[in-house]
């Protein structure tokens, strides 16, 4: 009965590694996909030239500029906890 428990919390302790390293993954992705439209929206905006568009266009790279720095963010916080399940094994 001891070892059926053991091998459940094992388990349990697996599944929710699995499950934090896919909503990772999938936040990596997102950020990836939100900054390739950032830029392609920047280089849009600065073809047209005019005011608006060079205005909207700074705003944009701040928007980008944010987005990188939060996605490095989010890799510094999740780096320390896959090496440590990599020396674990």
């Amino acid at each position: 009965m001891l070892s059926l428990l053991k091998t459940l919390l094992e388990t349990l302790n697996l599944y929710f590694k699995l499950k934090n390293k896919s909503f990772y993954t999938d936040l990596l992705e997102t950020s990836k996909r939100k900054q390739k439209d950032l830029i392609n929206e920047i280089e849009k905006l600065r073809a047209n030239g005019d005011s608006d568009s060079t205005d909207r266009a700074d705003f944009l790279q701040s928007e980008l500029i944010s987005e990188k720095r939060d996605a490095k963010h989010l890799s510094a916080i999740y780096a320390p906890s896959e090496s440590g399940t990599a020396s674990s094994d």
